[in-house]
């Protein structure tokens, strides 16, 4: 159920709108989740400003409801802490929580640009790694795919670093599809994530009229669905 909680972190993508530089804006967006048919639970992610001019942050809180709360009865909790440069964005600390109440599973992130290094911890084990250009961590990449994608760009490949190593995601455009969703019945675009020669993707469903915010997402491996996100709200901030 840790897994499933894990991938409502990763599912739940910011909507963003036209501003100067990178297209970013605040927003506060929740989703309902199933493990197959069965609801496990539920996620809430906020973008907004930072305490510092052209600094911004991403948080996503995920619940477990129902039996699944006698498996993974904290709040999940993933942040990236960024800034935007220019047409990208750069990471600048990244936390992930895992709600259990100890440290084993947690990890603490810090990106040195200038140093040209990533440092901290994962599960326990010491990160320290080369930063390269455009890498992202595993919450500031939602809001740079969303950033790209209403931008008029497609988001391409993008390298992520998860734990202690860094993957690459390649984002290819499906088609078109109109939703029937919480919100009413609306038109999105189909993006699939995945790395190359693996049996795992990612499906994920943008609505360009609401800024391409992620109104459904769904992760497969062979094929077969493991679980699936839905838009229950969204508010966009000032």
């Amino acid at each position: 159920m840790r897994k499933v909680l894990l991938a409502m972190l990763c599912l739940a993508g910011p909507a963003l709108a036209q501003a100067a530089g990178i297209p970013l804006a605040p927003f506060v967006a929740e989703y309902d989740v199933r493990y197959g048919s069965m609801p496990v639970g539920s996620s809430r992610t906020e973008v907004g400003h930072g305490t510092v001019p052209e600094h911004w942050f991403i948080e996503t809180r995920s619940n477990a409801s129902g039996f699944a709360r006698l498996i993974a009865s904290g709040t999940l909790v993933q942040r990236s802490d960024f800034a935007l440069d220019g047409a990208t964005i750069r990471p600048l600390r990244y936390r992930f929580d895992d709600g259990s109440g100890r440290s084993s599973k947690d990890v603490a992130l810090d990106f040195d640009w200038i140093a040209g290094r990533v440092r901290g911890k994962a599960e326990g084990d010491p990160v320290d790694l080369a930063v390269d250009s455009g890498l992202q961590d595993a919450a500031s990449i939602q809001a740079l795919v969303q950033a790209r994608l209403v931008a008029g760009s497609e988001p391409g490949e993008i390298a992520m670093i998860e734990s202690d190593f860094v993957k690459h995601y390649q984002y290819t455009r499906l088609g078109e599809e109109r939703l029937r969703t919480a919100l009413g019945e609306i038109d999105t675009v189909l993006y699939r994530s995945a790395r190359v020669g693996r049996d795992r993707e990612t499906l994920l469903w943008f609505a360009p009229e609401l800024g391409w915010v992620t109104v459904q997402a769904e992760q497969r491996r062979n094929g077969k669905r493991t679980f699936q996100t839905r838009i229950r709200s969204y508010t966009p901030g000032a």
